[in-house]
C-alpha cells in the first residue's frame, strides 16, 4: 500500500522529498504535521489505498495461507505470527480485530456487543507512520467517528450491527514512550495489538497482560458462564527476529512458551482459565507453503532481493524475504568474506575429545570474556564454549570462579593446557588488593589455571586479525573445518556474522584507518578467540598451516626445471671440482 498525506507537495522534486520517515511514502515533515494536527483532520489529510464502504465482511475473508489462517481464528491470550514481507500478516491480523469484536459475549445489560482494542507502539511517530495506514487498509476512514489526537492518543469509533444485534468497535492508537509501565497505568482494554513487536520491549507483554480482558465493565457480564465471562488477547506481528530479541526467545521455544504462560498465569484466581501462548510462522519465500503469492506478482520478491543485494545487505534478504532469524548487522563484518555459519558453526553440539587438553582465551576487564576450546588434528580448533557477561561489571576473582564453575560443569575432570590473554591483563589490575597482583594472575589464582600473556605482535590487531582469518581459510582436513563454533557461541557468532565490524578511527597524524569496533560486546569475546589462535603461530606470525604448503621449487616442473634426478645435484654441473679444477682426472 502507498499512503500518503494530501497536505504533501506533489509533482516536481517529490521523490526528493520522501524521507525515510517510516516507510508508507511520508517524508519527516508529512509525519510531524499528522502528530500535531487533530486526528479527524490528519485522518482526512491521509490518501491511499484504504478500504472504502462497510465493515469487513466475515464471509468472504480470503486467507494468505493455512498459517494466515490458524492465526485469524485463534483466541489464545497470547498469540503473534511471523512472516516474509508481502505474507498478508498484519491484514490478517487487522481483520482478525473485526472477528474477535462480532464473537464478543453480549452485555446482560443492553446486550451491544463492546469490543476495544488498543494498538500501541513506541512512538506517535511510528504509530502515524505505519499502524494507522495499515489499519485504515481494513477500516474505512470514513465509518464512525475520531477523536484525539494533537501527540495524544487517538480514538476511532465504529458503530454497526449484524443478524445477532449492535456492535460498538473502538480502536486506540497510543504510544508508550520511556515509561511503559507509567503510560500503561489506568488502560482497560479488551485486546492490545503489537504491530512489528520484536521491535519493542519485553516489558509491554508482562505489563500488558493484566491491561487486557478489562473492557467493558464486569457488570457486563453478570449472570453468562465462566468462558464468556473472560475475554481477552495480546497479538502481534513480526519479521525474523534477532536470535537476542525477546520475541525469538519466548515464540520460537515451546518450553519457553510454556514457561511464560505458567508465570503468568501464577497470580489468577482459582478457576481461572490458564494462559495460553501460541505462535505461527509463516513459510519463507522459496519454501513449500510460501503465503500470499496469489496476491503479489511474480517479480515482487526477486525485486526486494535485488536491491538489497545491490545494497550490500544479504542479511536483510535472510530476514525480511526468507524469514529466516538472523542477527541484524552494525556494519560491514571484519570477517564477513571468510566466515560462513554453514562451514564454521556446527549443527550439533561439540562433544569434548577425550584426552585432550582445554585451551583457553581471555580477553581482560570489567567486561572479560573467555573462549574455551580444544585443538586436534592439523590445528583444527573447536570451539566448546565461551563465557562473558555484559550486563554485569565483574571483578577478576570473580570472574575467575565463574569459569572455574563453567569448566567443572561443562567439562568436569578436563585438564586445562593453559589459558592466553590480553598483554594488558600483565599490568597491576585497579581491582586488585596488592600493587602487584594484575589481572591474569587473580583469574588464575581463582580458576586454578595458568594464564600466559599473548606477547606476539605485541598486542597490535593486525597479527591477531590474520591469526582468525588463517583459521577460517585453511583447507578442510579429515572434513573439519579450521575453525568449528559449538552452537552455544552465541557472542562468538554474532560478532562473525553482525556485531565485530569495521569503523574508522584517525590516528595522531590525522589520517582515517579501519579498526575494529571495540563499542560493542561481542569484541571482547572476539578478542578472546584472537588470543588463544595466536597460541600456535611462529613468532614471525606465520600461521600453523603454512607447514604443509609445497616447497614451491620443489613442485615446480618444466622446461626451466624438471623433475630432481637421483644423485644429480642442484645447480651448474660443469664436470669437475670447480674448487680444484686441476685435481686428478679434472674435465673428464
Amino acid at each position: 500500500m502507498n499512503a500518503k498525506s494530501g497536505n504533501g507537495q506533489r509533482g516536481r522534486g517529490e521523490a526528493s522529498d520522501l524521507a525515510t520517515a517510516g516507510g508508507r511514502g511520508f517524508t519527516a515533515e508529512q509525519i510531524e504535521a499528522l502528530q500535531g494536527s487533530d486526528a479527524k483532520e490528519a485522518i482526512a489529510s491521509l490518501e491511499g489505498d484504504f478500504a472504502s464502504g462497510n465493515m469487513p465482511d466475515l464471509d468472504v475473508v480470503q486467507f494468505p495461507g493455512p498459517i494466515a489462517e490458524r492465526f485469524f481464528w485463534s483466541n489464545d491470550d497470547v498469540i503473534a505470527i511471523q512472516g516474509p514481507v508481502g505474507s498478508g500478516k498484519t491484514t490478517t491480523l487487522m481483520k482478525s480485530r473485526a472477528r474477535r469484536a462480532v464473537e464478543m459475549p453480549r452485555s446482560t445489560i443492553d446486550g451491544v456487543r463492546r469490543y476495544k482494542v488498543l494498538f500501541i507502539r513506541e512512538t506517535y511517530r511510528q504509530l502515524w507512520s505505519t499502524t494507522i495506514p495499515s489499519y485504515l487498509e481494513t477500516f474505512p476512514k470514513d465509518l464512525g467517528t475520531w477523536s484525539g489526537g494533537r501527540g495524544d492518543p487517538v480514538t476511532h469509533v465504529i458503530r454497526f450491527a449484524d443478524a445477532y444485534g449492535p456492535i460498538e468497535f473502538t480502536a486506540e492508537f497510543m504510544a508508550f514512550g520511556d515509561d511503559i509501565v507509567a503510560s500503561m497505568r489506568g488502560v482497560q482494554t479488551t485486546d492490545i495489538v503489537l504491530n512489528e513487536l520484536d521491535t519493542m520491549p519485553v516489558e509491554i507483554l508482562t505489563v500488558g497482560i493484566g491491561r487486557i480482558d478489562r473492557y467493558p465493565a464486569r457488570n457486563h457480564f453478570e449472570g453468562l458462564p465462566d468462558h464468556l465471562r473472560s475475554y481477552g488477547q495480546i497479538v502481534g506481528d513480526m519479521n525474523a527476529p534477532d536470535e537476542d530479541n525477546w520475541g525469538f526467545r519466548v515464540f520460537h521455544d515451546a518450553d519457553e512458551r510454556r514457561r511464560m504462560a505458567e508465570l503468568l498465569s501464577a497470580e489468577l484466581p482459582e478457576g481461572a482459565n490458564r494462559i495460553t501462548i501460541e505462535f505461527c510462522n509463516q513459510p519463507g519465500y522459496g519454501e513449500p507453503g510460501c503465503e500470499n503469492l496469489q496476491n503479489l506478482s511474480s517479480s515482487y520478491y526477486p525485486r526486494q532481493i535485488a536491491a538489497m543485494q545491490l545494497a550490500g545487505r544479504g542479511d536483510m534478504v535472510d530476514r525480511l524475504v526468507r524469514n529466516r532469524i538472523v542477527y541484524l548487522r552494525a556494519g560491514d563484518p571484519v570477517f564477513r568474506r571468510e566466515f560462513s555459519p554453514r562451514i564454521h558453526v556446527s549443527d550439533t553440539p561439540l562433544k569434548p575429545i577425550p584426552g585432550l587438553p582445554l585451551r583457553i582465551g581471555l580477553d581482560q576487564g570489567f567486561k572479560g570474556a573467555a573462549v574455551i576450546a580444544q585443538m586436534t588434528g592439523f590445528f583444527r580448533w573447536r570451539i566448546l564454549g565461551e563465557m562473558h557477561f555484559p550486563d554485569e561489571r565483574l571483578m577478576a576473582a570473580v570472574f575467575g570462579q565463574r569459569l572455574a564453575d563453567l569448566l567443572e560443569q561443562r567439562w568436569p575432570g578436563a585438564h586445562v593446557e593453559a589459558g592466553w590473554g590480553d598483554m594488558a591483563g600483565e599490568h597491576g589490575a585497579s581491582q586488585a588488593a596488592t600493587e602487584n597482583a594484575t589481572w591474569n594472575m587473580l583469574v588464575g589464582k581463582a580458576s586454578g589455571i595458568t594464564i600466559r600473556p599473548q606477547r606476539l605482535g605485541t598486542n597490535r590487531i593486525q597479527p591477531r586479525l590474520e591469526a582468525v582469518r588463517a583459521a577460517l581459510e585453511a583447507p578442510l582436513d579429515a572434513g573439519e573445518p579450521g575453525l568449528l563454533l559449538d552452537p552455544s557461541c552465541k557472542f562468538l557468532r554474532r560478532g562473525f556474522e553482525a556485531r565485530y565490524v569495521w569503523t574508522e578511527r584517525v590516528d595522531a597524524s590525522g589520517d582515517k584507518r579501519k579498526v575494529p569496533d571495540k563499542s560493542l560486546t561481542e569484541a571482547n569475546v572476539m578478542d578472546g578467540l584472537q588470543y588463544l589462535l595466536l597460541s600456535e603461530h611462529a613468532g614471525d606470525g606465520s600461521p600453523p598451516y603454512a607447514k604443509r604448503r609445497p616447497d614451491r621449487h620443489e613442485a615446480r616442473q618444466g622446461a626451466i626445471r624438471g623433475p630432481r634426478r637421483a644423485g644429480v645435484r642442484d645447480g651448474l654441473n660443469p664436470g669437475w671440482d670447480i674448487l680444484d679444477p686441476y685435481a686428478e682426472g679434472a674435465g673428464r
